[in-house]
């Protein structure tokens, strides 16, 4: 099967990293990151655990449970067995909003030293129609009923909901070991078991930041969160991800006449199909909790004010690095 495996391979099949993509992201959390942190009730949080392993779930159960105490530093409920000074990444939700907020940086028992923020197009939401199903769970009953399921592999229960599962989040790493969590949409089915311990996510248009395939070619750990909109379980996937461009596996996943360039693969080492807490308060699937987006900041005015504090920062960068460059040079050249 084709496997890319380095960067130059990653870039000629997919794209480059554009400038204007990468600048808007913004190295705080400004205004409009703290509008949306107070509307949101649960989160996707990607961490490294003890032992080093990587994992993925769901947080939260109330709107302003990530409660920004500075424009550096972000106080959530940590997991117990996440690593104090390591990466990790939130990919935050607001009920019935079409894009995400992620936010990645260095987590410690109380919450996140923020490092970086940005927001996620909403393309991976409208695909995997999260809130179209806002009246399942409106009388407080749906999804309350269901087996749960662990192992090494994939079981029945688990695969089961994976068929039903129509959005995803995966948490990776790079070689510096900051970490990522990017949203996955699709119609159900969007992950794909291809095998006993083997799953399949095909690459559709989003960001266009493929940060999850660069983090795979330095580390190819990575955990996913696995949802079905109107149930309160989660399936949390472990295990190593290859970036896949075999033609046959590539048109299986075609969708609306779309064929993905790369399709990520994921060799499981542990799934846990279980009810999260979360999801359970944050009544995500209740449509009268749904957020008006008249009440949010527009995305249009989001991305023009990060990509102007990002032209900021880079124009700041380099008249530091002038100044800096003027000053050794009178330190050296004076005579």
């Amino acid at each position: 099967m084709a496997t890319i495996r380095a960067v130059d391979e990653l870039e000629q099949t997919v794209g480059n990293r554009s400038l204007p993509v990468m600048m808007k992201s913004i190295p705080r959390l400004d205004p409009h990151c703290v509008a949306l942190l107070a509307h949101a009730p649960v989160a996707a949080l990607g961490y490294v655990a003890n032992g080093g392993r990587m994992r993925a779930g769901l947080v939260g159960g109330a709107a302003g449970f990530a409660a920004p105490e500075t424009p550096s530093r972000l106080r959530l409920p940590v997991p117990a067995d996440a690593v104090p000074g390591t990466g990790a990444s939130l990919l935050v939700l607001v009920p019935g909003w079409r894009e995400t907020l992620r936010v990645n940086g260095t987590v410690d028992r109380e919450g996140l030293a923020v490092e970086e923020a940005f927001l996620h197009c909403g393309k991976a939401v409208i695909r995997s129609g999260l809130w179209a199903s806002g009246d399942l769970a409106g009388d407080g009953e749906a999804g309350t009923v269901g087996v749960e399921e662990e192992g090494p592999a994939v079981g029945p229960a688990a695969a089961a909901f994976l068929a039903a599962a129509s959005f995803a989040v995966i948490a990776s790493r790079d070689g510096a070991g900051l970490a990522d969590a990017s949203p996955k949409g699709d119609p159900p089915g969007l992950v794909r078991l291809v095998g006993p311990t083997t799953v399949a996510i095909a690459d559709r248009p989003g960001n266009r930041r493929t940060d999850t395939f660069h983090n795979v070619l330095d580390d190819p750990e990575v955990a996913l969160v696995v949802v079905v909109p109107g149930d309160e379980r989660t399936v949390e996937l472990r295990g190593t991800a290859t970036i896949s461009t075999d033609p046959a596996l590539r048109e299986s996943m075609a969708e609306r006449r779309s064929t993905p360039k790369v399709v990520l693969l994921v060799e499981v080492s542990h799934a846990r199909l279980a009810h999260n807490p979360a999801l359970r308060e944050a009544r995500l699937w209740d449509a009268c909790g749904h957020v008006d987006p008249a009440e949010l900041p527009k995305p249009a005015v989001i991305w023009r004010d990060h990509l102007a504090q990002g032209e900021a920062e880079r124009d700041q960068a380099a008249e530091d690095a002038m100044e800096a460059g003027l000053e050794l040079d009178y330190q050296q050249n004076l005579y």
